[in-house]
């Protein structure tokens, strides 16, 4: 008798918590402040600009740039030509975005508010140096960084991240110029 009790009384607090998660959901307002807190404990505000530009949904083309058959809607072909990176750039060992980078993601973000039936594949890669598993890792964590930034807008459901890690190099040479190009996070729209 004890545990139907205990079993009861678990199953009424749960389903209070996730009622309570969407109560928070829809009071909460959507965030437009990005804080950043360092490790001195100092809290900095930044106020991003919001991405005006819009993007209407158009069809579909095929995709030029790739020999595979995917084929490509024609909004983010659109998209492709105005002043938007599709691939994001990190330092050696690096996962931080910087405000530069903060203000492309911005861009994707407003974009696939504008078309919601686009989903996002956020490729992460490494350069050669370090073990295999660490650069698929640190691919990964690139890749997770972005979509945190998406997830402010709500988008993370749309959002899908895989690693490549060291295995699909843009240059093949062993300099820091090459290594600097691999060290990247690729969008790929679906």
């Amino acid at each position: 008798m004890l545990k139907i009790i205990s079993i009861i009384t678990a199953v009424v607090l749960l389903s209070s918590c996730s009622s309570m998660d969407n109560l928070y959901k829809k009071v909460l307002p959507k965030p437009s402040i990005v804080t950043i807190e360092d490790r001195t404990g100092n809290t900095q505000e930044n106020v991003i600009e919001a991405d005006q530009s819009s993007f209407q949904s158009q069809g579909f083309s095929k995709n030029s740039a790739n020999t595979s058959s995917i084929v490509e809607p024609v909004v983010v072909t659109n998209f492709r030509n105005t002043d938007v990176s599709f691939v994001l750039y990190f330092s050696y060992d690096g996962t931080e975005i910087d405000e530069t980078t903060t203000k492309q993601i911005i861009k994707h973000a407003n974009f696939m508010r504008h078309n919601p039936t686009l989903n996002l594949r956020l490729e992460g890669h490494a350069d050669e140096r370090g073990t295999r598993e660490y650069n698929l890792a640190l691919g990964e964590n690139r890749a997770l960084s972005i979509k945190e930034v998406l997830g402010l807008y709500e988008l993370s459901s749309r959002v899908e991240v895989i690693s490549f890690g060291e295995e699909k190099p843009v240059l093949q040479h062993h300099d820091e110029n090459s290594w600097q190009k691999n060290r990247r996070v690729e969008f790929v729209y679906q």
